[in-house]
């Protein structure tokens, strides 16, 4: 009976510590007071598609390539900074506690040109990588979803 009682609780530190190795977390630190002001570029529109699992090269070649979900917006109107097509590839971290937006961005796409939660504003970040431009956004950065009655924005 002794021996249980040494073991049981051994045995729970082990698992926990072993779950937690696949444990990540996402942290935004201190965000400005207002987001839509440091925001890039902010645009209103539509998530048309979403792709999973784009790759992006790594600076060294022996480092691992990035991994990230696209979403193709289509704009209906800028609401800051300047983009002159009317689709725009935007990127966001993949998961495993990167902050990003994946499961926001699925989302949108279903509801694509649905009138009551299809449109939305992003604040994006504009990232230059390899001689390429690239617009990306958070968990961390500007956004604004429909309004739902009886609820407040997203």
């Amino acid at each position: 009976m002794g021996s249980f009682r040494v073991v049981v609780p051994v045995a729970a530190i082990l698992l926990l510590s072993l779950t937690a190795l696949d444990a990540y977390a996402c942290s935004c630190g201190e965000p400005p007071k207002d987001l839509f002001s440091s925001a890039d570029l902010v645009v209103k529109g539509w998530m048309k598609t979403v792709t999973y699992g784009i790759e992006v090269p790594a600076e060294d070649p022996e480092d691992k390539p990035f991994r990230f979900a696209r979403g193709e917006v289509e704009i209906e109107k800028v609401l800051k900074g300047s983009y002159s097509e009317r689709i725009l590839p935007v990127y966001t971290g993949a998961g495993l506690g990167d902050c990003g937006r994946l499961g926001q961005f699925i989302n949108a796409a279903i509801y694509y040109r649905d009138e009551k939660f299809g449109e939305f504003e992003l604040g994006l970040q504009k990232v230059e990588y390899k001689g390429k431009t690239y617009y990306m956004s958070t968990i961390c950065d500007y956004a604004k979803g429909p309004k739902v009655e009886g609820e407040g924005t997203e």
